[in-house]
This record gives structure tokens, C-alpha cells and sequence, in this order.
């Protein structure tokens, strides 16, 4: 309790020695702040990482609001959103193939960004089974086709432990896609 009460007590007198220096006798108990203040927005700019997961979000709300909309409409609407995660995990690949480092990797590995984005894109793209289209078949191929380019690049690029252990889950959720691709493929008679 004194030294909140000693603290309170500096802090009044360090402003009214400030206050007598600015040289303001008409504004009395103000303190004089600098006009120069570097206060001003810094431009945000998202990680790769966050960017896609966003994404990622509307495309899995997008597709939330197709299946439970008409199934006129559901054909179209899953076109779209499959084009749009093709895109979007496009765009994520060549970012992260970019700024590749081993360094960064334990970093990677341990936020488990490259897992947290293929679970989305598979729960996405596995609500397009049984809709029967070539063009969405066109668009998980497209997906299948960054997958397996990514597990090429990290099996290239990893020592041979860490690609044993990576390596093997990237197999794992290209074989899903698989399913997934061949699930939306017209019947052919």
C-alpha cells in the first residue's frame, strides 16, 4: 500500500515537472507528448500457412451450406469449392516448396501445418463422394497431383530418417484422395 502510494505520488510529480518545462502555462496538468509518434498500421501480412487455413475454412463452410442446399445446386457448388481447394493448396505448396529449409522444419513439424492442412482439404473433399462429374473429378485430381508433388519434393529434399517417417503418411492421404477421385468419376456403361 505505501509503495502504490509512493509510485502515485512520483508519477504526479514527474508530470508536473514536465508539464512546467513544456512551457504551456494555459494547460495546466497535461504533460507534453512529442508531435512525432510512430504509431501508424503496419501492413499485415498473413503466413502462407494461416492464409490457407482460412481459406480453407470457407471452403469447408461452403461445402457445409451445398450439401444441406438443394441438390440441384450441390453439383456446381462442389465444382466450385474443389477448384477453389486445388487452388488454394497449389498456391500453399509452391510457397512452402519456395521458402523450403531444413532449419525451418522442426518448426513445421512441430506447429503440424502441412498435416492440419491436408486434414481439411480431405474432410472437404470427401463430402464430394457419390456426386458423380468429371469436372469434379477433374479437381480432386488436381489436388491428388499437389499432393503427391509436395511427398516427391519432401522425399527429395529430407534426410532419409526424417523422409522414412514423412513420407509414409503423404501415401496414406494420396491413397484417400484416390478413393475420393475414383468415388467421383461418371459411371461409365
Amino acid at each position: 500500500m505505501i509503495f502504490s502510494q509512493f509510485l502515485l505520488i512520483a508519477v504526479a510529480a514527474v508530470g508536473v515537472a514536465a508539464h512546467s518545462r513544456s512551457g504551456h502555462a494555459h494547460k495546466i496538468g497535461m504533460v507534453r507528448v512529442p508531435a512525432k509518434v510512430d504509431v501508424a498500421p503496419r501492413a499485415y501480412s498473413a503466413s502462407p500457412y494461416k492464409d490457407a487455413m482460412a481459406k480453407l475454412e470457407e471452403y469447408q463452410d461452403q461445402t457445409a451450406d451445398a450439401m444441406a442446399g438443394p441438390a440441384s445446386e450441390r453439383e456446381a457448388k462442389l465444382i466450385e469449392v474443389a477448384a477453389g481447394v486445388c487452388k488454394t493448396v497449389t498456391d500453399y505448396n509452391k510457397s512452402f516448396m519456395i521458402n523450403f529449409a531444413l532449419l525451418d522444419l522442426l518448426n513445421i513439424g512441430k506447429s503440424a501445418e502441412i498435416t492440419k492442412i491436408g486434414q481439411k482439404t480431405y474432410h472437404i473433399l470427401r463430402s464430394c463422394k457419390g456426386t458423380r462429374s468429371q469436372q469434379l473429378t477433374d479437381a480432386v485430381h488436381c489436388t491428388n497431383d499437389q499432393v503427391d508433388l509436395l511427398g516427391n519434393f519432401l522425399f527429395k529434399n529430407l534426410p532419409e530418417a526424417v523422409s522414412a517417417m514423412v513420407i509414409p503418411s503423404f501415401a496414406k492421404y494420396s491413397d484417400r484422395l484416390d478413393m475420393i477421385e475414383y468415388a467421383t468419376k461418371p459411371a461409365s456403361y
